[in-house]
């Protein structure tokens, strides 16, 4: 019954997957030189994506305009007014809108001076200008990553500062991150804004698929260094990770590339999308296959499936519907650790510096041990925008995965042939509305209730000895966030808080006898979280200052 229930959401999500994608703010004020507001100065938005989308406006007596309804991506902003019977255009400022907290600003000069700001951009957890955000992020665009051939989003992040990357060996192995020195499960990973996380994984983080996504169609990677934990919980403490894929331009486009190279390297990328005249409706569709056949010893291939796909749905100005899914099939042979050859080594309090041929060697080749991971993940968003202060919205998210390692009598000398899997399911609900009271104070509440189910399997052959265990657990979630902004915008506040209560069910075994036989657990208790931070920006050095805390 509950595999016929889990292949039903499957089909549903593969049939209707929505997911989430918003429509928000764009505003700024023009001036002159010296710094006087012009009034009624024509501001075009124009976007650098899908040039048919142009959106135009005017200042009002202070020098003010406002775009309502900008939707997410680039766009190129300028300003045109006539003093003294000649046309005055100002310097394009790029702005690029995305998850909107609060409105993207881009302010704009007339006379020829260069713009205030040059670009315009969203972090991970907010809405705010790169040079007013008081949280410190880091913007890796799709372009960068294909100028430098990255080839799995492990490789994408290496040039983070304040990251460590550690990879178990080569493509497919275990691969996890360490943000300014935290553990492996404190960065949370987000796929366009909405938490990834693994079920069947201890520590309740993404590190087990890390190695797993492959660059099959990313336009942006928004990386946020520091807590974000009051909005995406206690993985978040030490920053996250927004994976963001590209929306569905106008008309019909289409992308097919490969590479080859040593150690057996194949690879295979393509897409293609389909967007309507009038903009309320897209549709995309990617997939990757890389595949190493051979590795480092001959014995160590790996291989990786990777497919998503994209629908936009917006049947009014003010209504957006959207919606994502992705599929990640993997396999790699694993090698055995280098414990294994020869004499054991000395206990773990026993410090010994590594002399390679000495006291340090390779992993032991191990040629069928190989381990099997896929995942599917089926997103579904909408959003209404109430008024140009009010925006609701809300999605939801099923994700399944299961990670399996097969291990055979080959390798090491003293090991059998064993099976184990984990894996399990995470059903997340999300409700939140955006208030923007003004340009300068922005409130964000929400509610999420979050259903999570674990599994693991596994035994060895010969003799027959099977076993599994299962168990799940659910949560209510309330969260809020307020940004503040004062003195024109160079002094920057933001804080946020997360209250989290979770319900906890009896573990199920099929070994009935032995020490969990008879468990009973307890909830586990509440979990508070909270982060702050605060800048100010020094124009005329163009120095900014900043502080960020937060708890997990």
């Amino acid at each position: 019954m509950k595999v016929t229930r889990v292949l039903g959401l499957i089909c549903l999500l593969c049939v209707c997957s929505f997911a989430q994608s918003d429509f928000y703010a764009l505003e700024g004020r023009v001036t002159d030189s010296s710094g006087k507001p012009i009034a009624g100065a024509e501001v075009t938005a124009k976007s650098e994506e899908d040039p048919g989308i142009v959106q135009t406006t005017k200042t009002d007596a202070g020098g003010k305009y406002r775009f309502n309804r900008i939707p997410g991506g680039v766009f190129v902003v300028t300003a045109s007014s006539v003093s003294d019977g000649e046309l005055k255009t100002s310097v394009p400022v790029k702005a690029v809108v995305r998850l909107s907290s609060s409105p993207a600003v881009a302010d704009l000069l007339i006379d020829g001076f260069t713009a205030v700001r040059e670009t315009v951009t969203i972090s991970a957890d907010a809405v705010q200008p790169v040079d007013q955000v008081s949280k410190t992020i880091n913007i890796i665009d799709g372009q960068e990553m294909r100028d430098r051939a990255d080839i799995t989003f492990v490789d994408a992040v290496r040039t983070i500062p304040g990251f460590r990357i550690q990879q178990l060996g080569g493509f497919g192995r275990t691969a996890s991150i360490k943000a300014r020195g935290l553990r492996n499960q404190d960065t949370a990973l987000l796929i366009d804004g909405i938490r990834f996380r693994d079920p069947g994984s201890i520590t309740g983080d993404a590190t087990p698929f890390l190695s797993d996504f492959t660059l099959t169609s990313i336009e942006r990677i928004e990386v946020l260094r520091g807590s974000g934990s009051s909005l995406y919980g206690t993985n978040a403490i030490g920053g996250t990770i927004d994976f963001q894929t590209p929306r569905p331009k106008r008309g019909i486009h289409g992308q097919v590339s490969g590479a080859a190279g040593g150690l057996g390297l194949g690879r295979f990328r393509g897409n293609v999308s389909y967007g309507s005249s009038d903009n309320k409706f897209g549709i995309s569709g990617s997939v990757s296959r890389t595949a190493f056949t051979k590795g480092i010893d001959g014995n160590d291939n790996a291989g990786n499936t990777n497919f998503q796909s994209r629908v936009e749905y917006n049947p009014s100005i003010a209504t957006n519907i959207s919606g994502r899914f992705f599929v990640s099939d993997a396999k790699v042979r694993l090698n055995s650790s280098p414990d294994t050859r020869g004499v054991l080594p000395p206990p773990a309090g026993i410090v010994i510096d590594a002399d390679e041929g000495v006291n340090f060697v390779a992993d032991v080749d191990d040629p069928d041990s190989l381990q099997k991971s896929r995942f599917f993940v089926g997103q579904f968003a909408a959003s209404h925008m109430i008024s140009d202060k009010l925006v609701v919205g809300g999605h939801y998210q099923g994700l399944t995965s299961k990670r399996t390692n097969n291990d055979g009598p080959l390798g090491i000398g003293f090991q059998s042939a064993f099976t184990n899997s984990f894996g399990g399911a995470i059903h997340t609900a999300n409700a939140h509305a955006v208030w923007t009271a003004s340009p300068s104070n922005t409130l964000t509440v929400g509610y999420e209730f979050e259903d999570e189910h674990f599994t693991n399997e596994g035994g060895t052959p010969d003799p027959a000895d099977p076993f599994s265990t299962s168990a799940g657990q659910h949560s209510n979630t309330v969260y809020a966030q307020h940004l503040v902004s004062l003195l024109d915008g160079r002094l920057q506040f933001a804080g946020g808080a997360r209250a989290q209560w979770f319900s906890l069910g009896n573990p199920e075994f099929s070994v009935t006898s032995g020490p969990y036989s008879n468990l009973t657990l307890s909830d586990p208790p509440a979990a508070y979280t909270f982060d702050g931070s605060a800048s100010y920006f020094i124009s005329r050095t163009k120095t900014k200052l900043r502080t960020h805390v937060g708890n997990g």
